[in-house]
Protein backbone atom coordinates (compact mmCIF):
# COMPACT_ATOMS: atom_id res chain seq x y z
CA UNK A 1 0.00 0.00 0.00
CA UNK A 2 1.07 3.54 -1.39
CA UNK A 3 1.03 6.43 1.76
CA UNK A 4 1.51 9.87 0.74
CA UNK A 5 3.16 11.85 3.82
CA UNK A 6 2.17 15.60 2.62
CA UNK A 7 4.74 17.12 4.53
CA UNK A 8 7.60 15.55 6.78
CA UNK A 9 9.66 18.84 7.45
CA UNK A 10 7.26 20.53 10.03
CA UNK A 11 6.53 19.88 13.45
CA UNK A 12 4.70 16.05 13.25
CA UNK A 13 6.90 15.14 10.21
CA UNK A 14 9.73 13.49 12.22
CA UNK A 15 7.51 11.67 14.13
CA UNK A 16 5.02 10.47 11.09
CA UNK A 17 8.67 9.48 9.16
CA UNK A 18 9.52 7.67 12.08
CA UNK A 19 6.42 5.58 13.22
CA UNK A 20 5.69 5.04 9.12
CA UNK A 21 9.27 3.31 8.34
CA UNK A 22 8.66 0.69 10.97
CA UNK A 23 5.62 -0.42 9.31
CA UNK A 24 4.88 -2.02 5.57
CA UNK A 25 4.03 1.21 3.69
CA UNK A 26 5.56 1.97 0.49
CA UNK A 27 6.16 5.80 2.09
CA UNK A 28 6.56 8.63 -0.62
CA UNK A 29 7.31 11.65 1.87
CA UNK A 30 7.06 14.96 0.49
CA UNK A 31 7.19 18.95 1.50
CA UNK A 32 5.77 22.25 1.65
CA UNK A 33 8.10 23.23 -0.89
CA UNK A 34 7.81 19.76 -3.34
CA UNK A 35 5.38 21.37 -5.13
CA UNK A 36 2.92 24.39 -5.29
CA UNK A 37 0.24 22.80 -3.01
CA UNK A 38 -2.53 26.25 -3.39
CA UNK A 39 -2.60 25.32 -7.39
CA UNK A 40 -5.56 22.64 -7.85
CA UNK A 41 -3.91 21.48 -10.96
CA UNK A 42 -0.55 20.85 -9.59
CA UNK A 43 -2.14 19.16 -6.43
CA UNK A 44 -4.43 17.20 -8.81
CA UNK A 45 -1.75 15.85 -11.01
CA UNK A 46 1.23 15.33 -8.59
CA UNK A 47 -2.07 12.71 -7.06
CA UNK A 48 -2.82 11.41 -10.41
CA UNK A 49 0.65 10.79 -10.73
CA UNK A 50 1.35 8.83 -7.97
CA UNK A 51 -1.38 6.90 -7.23
CA UNK A 52 -1.62 6.77 -3.26
CA UNK A 53 -3.82 4.43 -1.25
CA UNK A 54 -4.08 6.53 1.49
CA UNK A 55 -3.00 10.33 2.30
CA UNK A 56 -1.46 11.59 5.68
CA UNK A 57 -1.37 15.57 5.48
CA UNK A 58 0.46 17.95 8.03
CA UNK A 59 0.74 20.72 4.81
CA UNK A 60 0.35 24.51 7.20
CA UNK A 61 0.18 22.41 10.64
CA UNK A 62 2.05 23.89 13.12
CA UNK A 63 1.44 24.20 17.07
CA UNK A 64 1.02 28.32 16.43
CA UNK A 65 1.20 28.65 12.38
CA UNK A 66 2.87 31.56 10.67
CA UNK A 67 1.14 33.67 7.94
CA UNK A 68 2.17 31.84 5.24
CA UNK A 69 1.14 28.80 7.08
CA UNK A 70 -2.31 29.98 7.47
CA UNK A 71 -2.76 30.80 4.26
CA UNK A 72 -1.85 27.00 2.90
CA UNK A 73 -3.72 25.10 5.63
CA UNK A 74 -7.33 25.65 3.89
CA UNK A 75 -5.45 25.97 0.31
CA UNK A 76 -3.95 22.61 0.80
CA UNK A 77 -6.94 20.73 2.45
CA UNK A 78 -9.09 21.83 0.01
CA UNK A 79 -6.83 20.84 -3.36
CA UNK A 80 -5.95 17.83 -2.19
CA UNK A 81 -9.36 16.97 -1.50
CA UNK A 82 -10.33 17.51 -4.94
CA UNK A 83 -7.54 15.60 -6.11
CA UNK A 84 -8.54 12.98 -3.97
CA UNK A 85 -11.94 12.55 -4.69
CA UNK A 86 -11.88 11.17 -7.94
CA UNK A 87 -10.30 7.91 -7.08
CA UNK A 88 -11.98 7.63 -3.42
CA UNK A 89 -8.43 8.05 -1.50
CA UNK A 90 -8.79 8.24 1.78
CA UNK A 91 -6.98 11.34 3.40
CA UNK A 92 -6.35 11.63 7.52
CA UNK A 93 -6.23 15.49 7.91
CA UNK A 94 -4.33 16.71 11.12
CA UNK A 95 -6.35 19.91 12.92
CA UNK A 96 -6.06 21.57 16.29
CA UNK A 97 -8.29 22.19 19.21
CA UNK A 98 -7.88 25.73 17.88
CA UNK A 99 -11.46 25.45 16.17
CA UNK A 100 -12.62 26.24 19.92
CA UNK A 101 -12.68 29.33 21.70
CA UNK A 102 -13.77 30.95 24.67
CA UNK A 103 -16.69 28.61 26.29
CA UNK A 104 -17.16 27.26 30.03
CA UNK A 105 -16.72 23.99 27.99
CA UNK A 106 -13.59 21.72 30.34
CA UNK A 107 -14.28 19.22 27.58
CA UNK A 108 -15.04 19.22 23.94
CA UNK A 109 -16.26 16.40 22.15
CA UNK A 110 -16.52 15.96 18.57
CA UNK A 111 -20.38 17.27 18.44
CA UNK A 112 -19.53 21.04 19.31
CA UNK A 113 -19.73 23.53 17.28
CA UNK A 114 -16.31 24.85 16.21
CA UNK A 115 -16.36 28.65 17.40
CA UNK A 116 -12.62 29.82 16.42
CA UNK A 117 -10.93 32.95 18.49
CA UNK A 118 -7.88 33.29 16.88
CA UNK A 119 -6.74 33.52 13.16
CA UNK A 120 -5.09 30.26 13.45
CA UNK A 121 -8.27 28.48 14.42
CA UNK A 122 -10.48 30.27 11.86
CA UNK A 123 -7.77 28.90 9.42
CA UNK A 124 -7.90 25.38 11.02
CA UNK A 125 -11.47 25.47 10.58
CA UNK A 126 -11.62 26.38 7.00
CA UNK A 127 -9.64 23.69 6.09
CA UNK A 128 -11.76 20.93 7.69
CA UNK A 129 -15.26 22.70 6.14
CA UNK A 130 -12.77 22.38 2.58
CA UNK A 131 -12.75 18.46 2.93
CA UNK A 132 -15.94 17.93 2.71
CA UNK A 133 -15.85 17.03 -0.50
CA UNK A 134 -13.98 13.97 0.46
CA UNK A 135 -16.34 11.64 1.65
CA UNK A 136 -13.28 9.15 2.90
CA UNK A 137 -11.66 11.64 5.63
CA UNK A 138 -10.57 11.82 8.88
CA UNK A 139 -10.12 14.52 10.40
CA UNK A 140 -7.88 14.59 13.57
CA UNK A 141 -7.59 17.45 16.26
CA UNK A 142 -5.20 17.34 18.91
CA UNK A 143 -4.70 19.18 22.16
CA UNK A 144 -1.44 20.90 23.37
CA UNK A 145 1.28 18.95 20.84
CA UNK A 146 4.90 18.16 22.49
CA UNK A 147 8.36 17.60 21.60
CA UNK A 148 12.20 17.69 22.05
CA UNK A 149 12.43 19.71 18.89
CA UNK A 150 10.23 23.37 17.21
CA UNK A 151 8.64 25.46 18.47
CA UNK A 152 5.90 23.92 21.59
CA UNK A 153 4.95 24.44 24.65
CA UNK A 154 7.31 21.92 26.08
CA UNK A 155 10.51 23.59 24.14
CA UNK A 156 9.15 26.77 25.09
CA UNK A 157 9.07 26.34 28.81
CA UNK A 158 12.70 24.94 28.81
CA UNK A 159 13.92 27.82 26.92
CA UNK A 160 12.79 30.39 29.45
CA UNK A 161 13.08 27.70 32.70
CA UNK A 162 17.12 27.01 31.24
CA UNK A 163 17.57 30.87 30.69
CA UNK A 164 16.67 32.24 33.89
CA UNK A 165 14.44 34.51 33.26
CA UNK A 166 11.02 34.64 34.70
CA UNK A 167 8.30 32.50 33.23
CA UNK A 168 4.33 33.43 33.85
CA UNK A 169 2.44 30.21 33.98
CA UNK A 170 -1.78 30.45 33.40
CA UNK A 171 -3.71 28.45 36.61
CA UNK A 172 -7.07 28.63 33.74
CA UNK A 173 -5.70 27.63 31.02
CA UNK A 174 -6.15 23.68 30.55
CA UNK A 175 -5.10 21.20 28.50
CA UNK A 176 -4.32 16.94 27.95
CA UNK A 177 -0.42 17.39 26.04
CA UNK A 178 0.28 14.60 23.98
CA UNK A 179 3.86 13.75 22.68
CA UNK A 180 4.36 14.21 18.58
CA UNK A 181 5.41 10.74 18.71
CA UNK A 182 1.66 9.53 20.70
CA UNK A 183 -0.10 11.83 17.71
CA UNK A 184 2.01 9.55 15.37
CA UNK A 185 1.05 6.37 16.56
CA UNK A 186 -2.65 7.44 16.17
CA UNK A 187 -2.45 8.51 13.09
CA UNK A 188 -0.30 5.59 11.52
CA UNK A 189 -3.02 3.41 13.59
CA UNK A 190 -5.88 4.50 11.96
CA UNK A 191 -4.49 4.62 8.36
CA UNK A 192 -3.12 0.96 9.08
CA UNK A 193 -7.36 -0.30 10.01
CA UNK A 194 -8.26 2.01 6.96
CA UNK A 195 -5.93 -0.13 4.67
CA UNK A 196 -7.81 -3.32 6.01
CA UNK A 197 -11.32 -2.04 5.40
CA UNK A 198 -12.13 0.17 8.27
CA UNK A 199 -14.54 3.02 7.18
CA UNK A 200 -15.24 4.98 9.86
CA UNK A 201 -14.78 8.86 8.66
CA UNK A 202 -15.52 12.39 9.92
CA UNK A 203 -13.84 14.36 12.63
CA UNK A 204 -12.13 12.67 16.04
CA UNK A 205 -10.04 13.60 18.94
CA UNK A 206 -7.08 12.70 20.65
CA UNK A 207 -5.04 14.11 23.67
CA UNK A 208 -3.07 12.29 26.23
CA UNK A 209 -5.06 10.75 28.46
CA UNK A 210 -3.95 13.33 31.70
CA UNK A 211 -5.35 16.93 31.67
CA UNK A 212 -3.50 19.26 33.69
CA UNK A 213 -3.71 23.16 33.54
CA UNK A 214 -0.82 25.41 32.02
CA UNK A 215 0.59 25.92 35.67
CA UNK A 216 0.48 22.65 36.79
CA UNK A 217 2.20 21.39 33.55
CA UNK A 218 4.97 24.04 34.38
CA UNK A 219 5.60 22.44 37.68
CA UNK A 220 5.97 18.72 36.22
CA UNK A 221 8.85 20.10 33.86
CA UNK A 222 10.34 21.82 37.15
CA UNK A 223 9.86 19.17 38.85
CA UNK A 224 12.08 16.82 35.93
CA UNK A 225 14.70 19.30 35.67
CA UNK A 226 15.33 19.45 39.20
CA UNK A 227 15.49 15.36 38.99
CA UNK A 228 17.90 15.82 36.39
CA UNK A 229 19.66 18.38 38.16
CA UNK A 230 19.53 20.21 34.97
CA UNK A 231 18.52 23.93 37.03
CA UNK A 232 21.37 25.44 38.81
CA UNK A 233 18.50 27.41 40.21
CA UNK A 234 14.93 27.19 41.42
CA UNK A 235 12.86 29.57 38.90
CA UNK A 236 11.33 32.66 39.70
CA UNK A 237 7.56 31.35 38.35
CA UNK A 238 4.54 33.99 38.34
CA UNK A 239 1.37 32.53 38.45
CA UNK A 240 -1.40 34.51 35.91
CA UNK A 241 -4.99 33.81 36.67
CA UNK A 242 -6.50 35.32 33.07
CA UNK A 243 -7.37 34.18 30.58
CA UNK A 244 -5.54 35.19 26.59
CA UNK A 245 -8.22 36.57 24.38
CA UNK A 246 -6.85 34.35 21.25
CA UNK A 247 -6.61 30.91 23.07
CA UNK A 248 -9.36 28.42 24.15
CA UNK A 249 -9.99 28.18 28.32
CA UNK A 250 -10.04 24.34 27.63
CA UNK A 251 -7.49 22.47 24.81
CA UNK A 252 -8.93 18.99 26.59
CA UNK A 253 -10.66 16.77 24.12
CA UNK A 254 -12.82 14.08 24.42
CA UNK A 255 -11.55 11.08 22.27
CA UNK A 256 -14.47 8.59 21.99
CA UNK A 257 -15.00 8.18 18.21
CA UNK A 258 -10.95 7.19 18.00
CA UNK A 259 -11.75 5.03 20.85
CA UNK A 260 -15.29 3.26 19.89
CA UNK A 261 -14.24 2.99 15.90
CA UNK A 262 -10.44 2.43 15.84
CA UNK A 263 -9.87 0.69 19.43
CA UNK A 264 -7.25 3.64 20.34
CA UNK A 265 -6.86 3.75 23.97
CA UNK A 266 -5.27 7.05 25.28
CA UNK A 267 -1.78 7.01 26.62
CA UNK A 268 -0.27 9.61 29.82
CA UNK A 269 1.95 12.26 28.82
CA UNK A 270 4.05 11.84 32.07
CA UNK A 271 6.44 9.28 31.13
CA UNK A 272 7.72 10.82 27.79
CA UNK A 273 8.47 13.73 29.70
CA UNK A 274 11.70 13.33 31.23
CA UNK A 275 12.76 11.60 27.91
CA UNK A 276 11.92 14.56 26.02
CA UNK A 277 13.71 17.17 28.43
CA UNK A 278 16.42 14.89 27.82
CA UNK A 279 16.90 14.61 24.19
CA UNK A 280 16.06 18.27 24.17
CA UNK A 281 18.96 18.85 26.99
CA UNK A 282 21.11 16.99 24.65
CA UNK A 283 20.58 18.59 21.69
CA UNK A 284 21.33 22.41 23.25
CA UNK A 285 24.54 20.81 24.43
CA UNK A 286 25.74 19.89 20.87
Amino acid sequence: MKLLLTDATNALGPALEHELERESFNLVVSSANALDWTQAGAVADYIHTLKPDIVINTLGWAVDPRPDQLELLPKAAANLAAACQPGAVPLIHFSSYRVFGCDNKSRHSEKDAPVPNSDAGQSFLAAEQALQLLPRHIVLRLSWVLGSYGDNPLTRLLKQLMSGEPVQVNTRLRGAPTAFSDAARVAVAMAKQICCGAENWGVMHYCSSDACTHAEFAEQVIHSLQQLDFLAEPPSVERIDQLPETEPVSAVLSCHKARDNFGIQARSWRPSLVPLIKQWHHEQSR
